[in-house]
């Protein structure tokens, strides 16, 4: 290991996840003004603008082993977050539906590359033991991120939709902590990316992250159409439920490490039935109370599962490659994203005759509950194992 500051480290690892958590906003808070808004494209064309960006976080994802052999980690992180706050601001500056479409489809290459980062940052410069904790942090920042941004561009959106994307100036305050903070360290010591092995553990795990995604894009593509249709127009009222949903995902990552010390291998089949949980009870509480929980308990689920998929990452595989193994995470993650209106529209129709966000909560509790008795049967026969 390096002779480095570890609280430097952490605090550049806060940044970086912080201007990520816009990842998981994306147009949430004005998703529901938006669908109204651009009507004549239907509702499926409006949410897959909360997750098209998966197209180019798996193509950015795909090239981060290949460019930790060119430059340096420091350097990835910076240009994707410039690549983030640049997209990001786009329809800011335009009303066109064209505009927001290549803004959500380009920034998905900032947050490709940057996601798998603080991964591998911590792979090289904090020791095996306390990589846990620093995990824990990613997701705290994460949720911070996600707050921030709901909060704030549900605040904006209240005076003009358009404002919403003034969030985007996020990623550029994010840019100034790491340029100050982040330690440079060369690129990989590697002949070619092909070089960084990889495991079994890590297609495993990359999987678990396809479900996991597939079914919790179900919330943020469909709670504020929820909202929206049910309880209120209000854009400040979804940015308000958004934050419930990060506040939850925060306090889950502070404390992470107790979390999975108590828990140990059963910390991921947590992370998915709590999700199941979560949709189980906005289909019996109606009203704000059943928005509130499944927004409190996708928060949890979310956070949960990505401290623990970056973890088992982290000591899964050789440390050179540990970026490789997080971008085949995110590309694989990021399929399930790209899918999941799709998927769970049809599924939503074909099942139970109608696509509409009630229905996509009942796909998404039945595939939860179902991928989490499922992993948790894995665990179980895993420790037997042991």
């Amino acid at each position: 290991m390096l002779n480095i500051n570890k609280k430097k480290i952490a605090v550049s690892i806060f940044f970086t996840a912080f201007a990520f958590g816009l990842n998981i906003v994306g147009i949430s808070p004005v998703l529901g003004i938006v669908n109204e808004k651009y009507q004549q494209y239907g509702t499926s064309a409006i949410q897959l603008l909360q997750t098209i960006q998966y197209l180019l976080i798996m193509i950015g994802s795909l090239m981060i082993g290949w460019l930790t052999t060119k430059i340096s980690k420091k350097k990835i992180v910076l240009i994707g977050l410039a690549i983030i706050g640049i997209c990001g601001l786009m329809p800011f500056f335009s009303d066109s539906f064209w505009v927001l479409v290549a803004s959500r489809v380009l920034i998905g290459f900032g947050f490709g590359i940057t996601g798998p980062m603080n991964t591998a940052i911590a792979a090289e410069l904090i020791p095996e033991e306390e990589r846990a904790g620093y995990m824990g942090l990613h997701v705290v920042g994460m949720g911070i991120g996600t707050m921030a941004g709901s909060m704030l561009g549900g605040t904006l959106a209240g005076f003009s939709y358009r404002n919403y994307y003034l969030v985007y100036l996020i990623p550029f305050i994010a840019m100034v902590g790491v340029q100050a903070l982040l330690v440079e360290t060369p690129p990989t010591k590697t002949e070619k990316a092909s070089d960084m092995k990889l495991n079994k553990m890590v297609y495993l795990i990359s999987f678990a992250s396809f479900a996991h995604t597939l079914f919790i894009n179900a919330y943020s593509t469909n709670i504020g159409i929820y909202i929206a249709e049910n309880i209120s127009n209000n854009p400040g009222l979804a940015g308000m439920v958004t934050s419930v949903n990060a506040a939850f995902a925060l306090g889950t990552g502070m404390i992470f490490s107790k979390i999975s010390a108590v828990l140990k291998n059963f910390t991921l089949p947590f992370s998915i039935l709590t999700a199941a949980v979560g949709y189980g009870l906005v289909l019996t509480v109606h009203g704000m109370a059943g928005v509130l929980i499944v927004s409190a308990l996708c928060g949890v689920s979310l956070s949960c599962f990505m401290a623990t998929g970056s973890y088992l990452l982290s000591i899964s595989v050789e440390q050179e490659a540990v970026a490789k193994a997080s971008g085949l995470f995110s590309i694989i993650g990021g399929i399930g994203g790209l899918i999941a209106p799709i998927f769970m529209g049809n599924a939503a129709r074909i099942v139970l005759g109608e696509n509409t966000a009630v229905n996509q909560f009942v796909i998404a509790f039945f595939g939860m509950l179902s991928f989490g008795v499922i992993a948790a049967v894995i665990m179980m026969k895993k420790k037997e194992n042991k």
